[in-house]
């Protein structure tokens, strides 16, 4: 008994070790994410909160403010699977060296899952307060609940990273491939999930896409977002977005370290 818990022990110093190499490997590139989200997040809010209304649009830049912030760790972990698919496919890589060290193998690729999260909910964390000062005079401040909107951020994040690594479990050729991966699965999830629409709003006008749409995780990232931060009735319940992203969490974790495993034959 006493030598398994030594051996669970190590092997958590080992992983905590990976994580902090992670992050050393990280810092030099945090500032540029950061100021790549500041300038996206800036963008959209002065396009949709002053430049739109000009035209009729009123009262949207609060809605495209929070649905930024939500969408940023979608497309930080997504944007890693490029990068994964020659971790497992190249003849030496990072990967492979881990799958050798005294960690279960499910844990070395659990690391890479966190590492997209932690990178995703840093940059994000920016977001929301940039807009809302742009948008100082229209944003709702009284809806906004801290804790539970950071909290989804973070699940959003762990989501995400967990679907990129099934996404990069299904994917082999990543340079013919990448292609069709963001314009027939990525682009539709994000865009049709509600990034410029509520759910409610969609099923006002087709009920049946509206009931579809429901086995889009992104809906329930953007819903879940805009409900803790903007007026609630026009979202879907916040725990009800919450539960079903950890739903999908642990099934895009399970089919994607499941998938990993076979394919570097660690079963």
């Amino acid at each position: 008994m006493l030598h398994n818990f030594k051996i669970d022990i190590l092997q958590l110093q080992t992983f905590w070790q990976l994580m902090m190499r992670s992050w050393i490997v990280y810092r030099p590139i945090f500032k540029d994410k950061v100021i790549n989200s500041i300038i996206w997040t800036s963008l959209n809010v002065i396009v949709v909160g002053f430049i739109m209304p000009t035209v009729g649009l009123q009262n949207f830049g609060p809605f495209i403010l929070i649905a930024t912030a939500a969408s940023n760790g979608f497309f930080t972990a997504t944007n890693q699977i490029a990068g994964f698919v020659t971790e497992i496919t190249g003849e030496s890589s990072n990967l492979k060296y881990e799958l050798t060290l005294p960690i279960p193998q499910w844990l070395a690729f659990t690391k890479y899952a966190l590492e997209y999260t932690y990178e995703g909910f840093i940059s994000t964390i920016l977001i929301a307060p940039i807009g809302m000062i742009l948008l100082w005079n229209q944003f709702p401040f009284h809806y906004f609940y801290f804790f539970k909107f950071h909290f989804i951020l973070l699940i959003i994040c762990l989501f995400s990273s967990y679907f990129s690594l099934w996404m990069s479990s299904i994917t082999y050729d990543i340079f013919h491939n990448l292609e069709n991966l963001w314009l027939r699965i990525i682009f539709p999830l994000w865009f049709l999930g509600g990034f410029q629409f509520c759910w409610k709003g969609l099923y006002s006008v087709a009920p049946i896409l509206a009931y579809i749409n429901l086995l889009n995780p992104l809906t329930y990232a953007l819903e879940g977002a805009r409900a803790c931060t903007l007026d609630p009735a026009m979202s879907l319940p916040y725990w009800y977005c919450v539960c079903a992203l950890i739903g999908f969490t642990i099934v895009f974790g399970y089919f994607g370290i499941k998938n990993l495993k076979q394919r570097m034959d660690c079963l």
